[in-house]
C-alpha cells in the first residue's frame, strides 16, 4: 500500500533508535495507519524542530507520506509529553509495558482503533495520577480479550455453575467452583474474586467504578500477569523493570 498524498495526523511514540549520524528511526502508532516506522531526518540535531515529537511516551502530529516500509517524517509537533509519567521511575515502567505491548503485537500499516484508543487512555490516567496498578491490572485485561483470550467470569469453566465459586484457573483461563478446584489452580478469597470479575468485565474507560483495596490489587497484579504470560506469549522487557519496582 502506497499512498501519494501527504497526510497529517496525531500518533503516539512506541520507540526511537538513533540512525546515521543525525537521523532516528522512530515507530508510532496511529489510528489512521496502525504503527509505521518514520525516518526522522536531522532530528539529533540540536537545531531540529521536529525532535520533541520524536520522543517516546509522546503524543505528536505527524505529517508524512504513510505507506507500507519507512514512511520518511516531513514534520512533527508534540501534543501531549505525558510529562507526570516521564518524571516518575513507576509511571514510566508501566507506560513502557503499555508501548511495548502494542510494538509487539501490532503489525505494521494494519490499524485497530480499539488498541490506538486503549493505548492512549491508559497513558492518560498514568499521567493524570490514577492508581497506577489499577491502570496496569485493566489494561492487562484488554490485552487478554484483543488478542482472543479473554477470560470466563460468569461462571465455572468446567462445568458451567454460577455458584459456589472458589478460584481461579490459569490452565483453563477463569472461575472454578468449589467442586472442580484442581490441584493447580489457585483458591481466593472473595474480595479478590469479585475483583477478578470487576477487572475483566469494566472496560478501561469506566476506571472510576473500580473501588479495590490495595492487597486485592497486589493480588490480581500477579494473577493477570501469570494469564497475559500464559495466553499471549509475549515476552515483556518491562515487566523485569516493574518486578523490580515490586521489591522497593
Amino acid at each position: 500500500m502506497t499512498i501519494k498524498n501527504e497526510e497529517t495526523f496525531k500518533g503516539l511514540v512506541l520507540k526511537n533508535k538513533p540512525y546515521k549520524e543525525n537521523d532516528m528511526l522512530v515507530w508510532i502508532y496511529s489510528r489512521e495507519y496502525g504503527k509505521l516506522t518514520l525516518l526522522a531526518k536531522g532530528v539529533k540535531k540540536m537545531t531540529s524542530k521536529n525532535a520533541p515529537s520524536c520522543q517516546s511516551i509522546t503524543l505528536s502530529e505527524f505529517t508524512l507520506i504513510p505507506k507500507t516500509g519507512l514512511s520518511r517524517l516531513i514534520k512533527g509537533s508534540a501534543v501531549d509529553y505525558f510529562r507526570h509519567i516521564k518524571e516518575d521511575i513507576e509511571l514510566e515502567a508501566y507506560a513502557t509495558y503499555c508501548l511495548e505491548f502494542v510494538d509487539k503485537y501490532t503489525k505494521e500499516n494494519d490499524p485497530d482503533a480499539s488498541i490506538y484508543d486503549a493505548l492512549l487512555l491508559a497513558l492518560k490516567y498514568l499521567n493524570d495520577g490514577y492508581e497506577p496498578k489499577l491502570v496496569y491490572l485493566l489494561f492487562n485485561a484488554f490485552i487478554l480479550n484483543v488478542t482472543g483470550s479473554s477470560l470466563e467470569v460468569d461462571q465455572c469453566v468446567s462445568c458451567g455453575r454460577q455458584d459456589l465459586i472458589a478460584g481461579i484457573s490459569i490452565l483453563n483461563g477463569g472461575f472454578v467452583c468449589q467442586n472442580c478446584l484442581g490441584k493447580y489452580d489457585r483458591r481466593l478469597d472473595v474480595e479478590v474474586l469479585k475483583g477478578f470479575r470487576y477487572i475483566n468485565k469494566i472496560p478501561l474507560e469506566k476506571i472510576d467504578l473500580l473501588h479495590l483495596s490495595t492487597p486485592v490489587i497486589n493480588k490480581l497484579v500477579e494473577i493477570m500477569e501469570a494469564f497475559v504470560d500464559e495466553y499471549t506469549g509475549i515476552n515483556f522487557k518491562s515487566r523485569k523493570f516493574i518486578k523490580q519496582l515490586k521489591m522497593l
